[in-house]
């Protein structure tokens, strides 16, 4: 900790392109993102607006759209930003506010995702006791879990990246604050974090992964069954 500096700020090296070549990325990923972000806006809207689209599925996918605006809004504006300026860099306090908001959504989409598959279970192979399963108090609980999930899963390793002392080197290999390149930065030992972030990847995606594979075989199981009748 001694030997570290104080960083302020870092050096994002994104794209290393010609000017000409920037300004074609520009505008291929302005479009990709205007597409996303209206694309999910849209769904968004439809759910809420329409009394026939005010279902458990639905209000789940009405999120997973919220959730993919985030986290495409914490990262692409920035990165179309850099293109059009000669400087590079980033806040200390940016930079961590980026990698927080992008895994926050990541992970809460991920615990989302393995909500969604139990949804369509109860749905297929309880659907008489569904509605009393699935009501809507039981779904805004089922989100509000999702996000206090993630919250709690990302940060002990985020609050320890951002303790990382650094020897002046502050130029990120990324087009926006990831935490491999970060954690290249940083003049410590970095086994203890690397661990926790494989714990917490391998639960996060095992998990969600292993709810998901199991939900599905049971749709499988229960639709072969009625198709047999």
């Amino acid at each position: 900790m001694e030997n570290g500096t104080s960083v302020t700020e870092f050096i994002l090296a994104g794209f290393p392109n010609v000017h000409e070549v920037e300004i074609l990325l520009l505008v291929v990923f302005l479009l990709i993102y205007l597409v996303t972000v209206l694309g999910n806006a849209l769904i968004f809207v439809l759910v809420y607006t329409h009394c026939h689209l005010h279902s458990p599925m639905y209000y789940f996918l009405s999120n997973l759209s919220f959730i993919e605006i985030s986290m495409t809004s914490s990262v692409v504006p920035k990165m179309l930003a850099k293109f059009l300026s000669e400087k590079k860099t980033i806040s200390f306090d940016g930079c961590f506010s980026q990698l927080f908001f992008s895994f926050l959504m990541g992970t809460t989409e991920f615990i989302l995702f393995a909500v969604m598959s139990d949804d369509g279970y109860l749905a297929v192979c309880n659907p008489l006791r569904y509605p009393s399963f699935m009501t809507s108090k039981v779904c805004s609980t089922l989100v509000l879990g999702c996000w206090v999930g993630a919250f709690v899963m990302i940060q002990s390793p985020l609050v320890l990246k951002a303790w990382l002392p650094c020897c002046g080197a502050n130029v990120i290999d990324h087009y926006f604050c990831d935490s491999a390149p970060l954690l290249h930065l940083a003049c410590a030992d970095i086994q203890l974090i690397e661990w926790i972030d494989f714990v917490v990847s391998w639960v996060l995606l095992l998990g969600s992964l292993a709810l998901t594979v199991l939900s599905y075989a049971y749709i499988n199981s229960t639709i072969f069954q009625i198709h047999h009748l």
